[in-house]
């Protein structure tokens, strides 16, 4: 039997509000993976995000949030992307 294959990712993450938030204590976030051929062929996915209010401090949290779903669905490629830094500080 053929492996499985990944066609979408959904990820949800939750935090506190902000100072100024009117909503009740915590805020949501919903990030969608998609590709027209599905994330395992394709190798890579765009992201949809869906929210009523996300606050962030700077632009450094958003973009752990996407490595950390990288790394996630792509754990292959962090593989290769490290065994490259490796041999360029060789």
């Amino acid at each position: 039997m053929d492996k499985p294959i990944l066609e979408e990712a959904t990820f949800e993450f939750s935090q506190e509000a902000n100072c100024m938030s009117q909503n009740d204590g915590a805020e949501f976030l919903e990030i969608k993976c998609l590709s027209d051929t599905g994330i395992d062929r394709a190798k890579t996915c765009f992201y949809v995000l869906k929210t009523d209010g996300w606050s962030i401090d700077n632009l450094d949290e958003l973009k752990e949030l996407f490595d950390r779903i990288h790394k996630t669905l792509f754990p292959e490629q962090l593989k290769k992307d490290n065994a490259t830094s490796n041999r360029k500080s060789r």
